[in-house]
């Protein structure tokens, strides 16, 4: 729970929301096919009459596709969010309006969810929760949000109650249907290969089995939530008794959401300024914060928030945050997030011709083309977006990494080089927060936010690497993979070597005794690199044991840190134990007695 003095005063008045509409027949929503076809046709029709006549509209023609992304509902908003990945493709206009597709959906009846509610956990909805508000909090495409109080264990805990809207599943797979006709047209006439447009399907099967079962949801919210703590922000409690296919109760966050503090920081800037100042919020702070927890979510725990947007981000008093909606997450396989690892390094190195390198490795079945001619490209591209990010007066956008990615998908597409979805999916997590930063941190500089991340990570590496579970790992890691070379690479070198056999048993014996002598010369001067440890750090224990002599020699010595300290007595530790391995692998009976 959100401890009292982390909930802020509201921006935004209750009276003064935009209440959710609710019709009785949600039949007339449903669209069919034939319609969403002519809808399509009328407007490819429309941008080529423009066109023609020299009055060509690149906003007014994004502005129309989202519209009707919009206006279909449904899966089509998905299908209209995964195509904003594709700046590659579309001008950054279109791109731009697709990722603003947040479909404002029509509620349903409280009859409606009261029954999927009952339907699903098997109780009467009083036996449940305390208090049920009929009117909805919000609607999206894919369900709408009850504010509740849930009884349990004698308790009462505010909660929202999510309910997946009816016939959800019918349209949906009409829905995917549709678009699997017309990409395996596209395939079949050898049109847009370069778009990998099955990869795209694949990932629209995904989040269709996805958004159909609250129960996937339910699990991504608690992966989060542990990773989450370790960053320090806060993620809502997902109650799973009550938590099913159709319906999800959550812990209810009050707190203030980034989309209203946006809308309020653009009609009354002054009223902004006075709600940061009564709840001590410094949205520096909170911007940069935001930051660094995508980048550690991506490359430390490969576990990232697909979707943070204005309207999954809630402020809190003190410039804390709550992250909401983690069913939209994200991971990279091990080999493509060290690749995108690295490719920011690079970037943040300035070294321009490393970064394209990596950005040709995110391709997938890269074309026969002049590989050097199109790297130059690349990295000239990338330079040229550093070079302008250092600039005053520049947009947001200009200056983002989502800049440098529009700067170098040019030339991709000169080449006809395929990006991949994942590196697509992770850059769009990357540009959906850039509609909260370009608030919050308006002089941006990704360079300083990137080496600033570059250097918390290594310290937590160097933490994690000490803590004793982390030690033991290594050690066991090292064990095993000398009983590797013992158990599968030995038995290979000794059929090669029979006819030196006995050249190779008087050899490994010599090498056997020395190996062992300074193993235990080791392990004597351990015990006094010990006692030297113990002098300095904790004197009490050996106080003692100490002697005058003793002391006078170990006082001449020079104070050493207590994290060096460790890393000598881990170190001595593991050279001792491959020591002892080595020798004891040489005098296996394969080497002769």
């Amino acid at each position: 729970m959100i401890k009292k003095k982390y909930i802020p005063t509201y921006i935004v008045e209750k009276k003064d929301r935009k209440k959710v509409k609710v019709v009785e027949n949600l039949e007339t929503r449903r669209l069919s096919i034939i319609y969403i076809i002519w809808r399509f046709i009328v407007y490819f029709l429309g941008v080529q009459f423009r066109r023609f006549t020299g009055k060509s509209d690149v906003q007014k023609t994004a502005t129309q596709l989202r519209e009707i992304f919009e206006e279909f509902g449904g899966f089509w908003v998905k299908t209209g969010q995964l195509l904003a990945l594709r700046s590659d493709l579309f001008p950054d206009e279109v791109c731009d309006e697709l990722l603003k597709l947040q479909y404002e959906a029509i509620g349903f009846p409280f009859d409606i969810a009261r029954s999927t509610i009952e339907s699903e956990l098997g109780k009467p909805i009083d036996k449940i929760f305390e208090v049920f508000e009929e009117e909805p909090l919000a609607a999206a495409s894919i369900a709408q949000v009850h504010k509740a109080v849930l009884r349990k264990r004698k308790k009462l805990i505010p909660v929202v109650v999510k309910v997946q809207r009816p016939g959800l599943g019918e349209a949906f797979k009409r829905d995917l249907d549709l678009i699997k006709i017309f990409v395996n047209f596209l395939i079949s006439l050898n049109i847009g290969s370069y778009l990998r447009l099955d990869e795209a399907v694949t990932e629209l099967e995904k989040t269709f089995r996805e958004e159909l079962d609250f129960r996937y949801e339910a699990s991504s919210i608690r992966q989060m939530k542990k990773t989450l703590k370790a960053h320090k922000i806060y993620a809502p409690k997902v109650y799973d008794k009550y938590s099913k296919r159709r319906v999800l109760v959550m812990e209810f966050i009050d707190g203030v959401l980034m989309s209203d503090y946006i809308k309020t920081y653009q009609r009354d800037r002054a009223k902004a300024r006075r709600w940061e100042e009564e709840n001590d919020v410094d949205p520096k702070k909170v911007g940069e914060g935001l930051y660094l927890s995508l980048l550690r979510q991506i490359y430390e725990d490969n576990l990232y928030h697909g979707d943070l947007h204005p309207g999954n981000i809630i402020l809190l008093r003190k410039s804390k945050f709550v992250l909401i909606d983690l069913g939209s997450t994200g991971s990279l396989d091990t080999e493509l997030r060290t690749t995108y690892l690295k490719y920011n390094n690079a970037l943040t190195e300035g070294n321009f011709a490393k970064a394209a390198d990596y950005v040709i490795r995110f391709a997938v079945d890269v074309p026969k083309i002049n590989i050097s001619k199109a790297r130059v490209e690349i990295a000239q591209a990338t330079q040229i977006w550093a070079a302008k990010s250092g600039l005053k007066g520049l947009s947001y956008k200009e200056k983002s990494l989502g800049g440098a990615t529009a700067e170098f998908s040019q030339v991709l597409i000169k080449y006809g080089i395929p990006s991949n979805w994942s590196f697509l999916k992770v850059s769009r997590s990357l540009l959906t927060l850039d509609g909260s930063l370009q608030y919050l941190l308006p002089d941006f500089d990704y360079f300083k936010v990137s080496k600033k991340y570059n250097k918390e990570s290594e310290r937590r590496a160097l933490i994690q690497s000490l803590r004793p579970e982390s030690m033991m790992a290594s050690m066991n890691k090292l064990s095993e993979t000398v009983a590797e070379y013992n158990d599968l690479i030995l038995p290979q070198l000794r059929q090669r070597t029979i006819p030196f056999e006995l050249t190779v048993n008087k050899f490994a014996l010599s090498l056997a005794v020395i190996l062992r002598t300074l193993s235990s010369v080791l392990l004597i001067g351990g015990f006094s690199t010990l006692y030297v440890f113990l002098y300095q750090q904790y004197f009490e224990i050996i106080q003692p044991i100490n002697v005058e002599v003793i002391d006078e020699v170990v006082r001449q010595l020079p104070y050493i840190p207590y994290l060096k300290w460790l890393g000598i007595l881990i170190g001595g530790g593991l050279v001792y134990k491959v020591l002892l391995d080595c020798a004891n692998i040489l005098e296996r009976k394969e080497f002769g007695n």
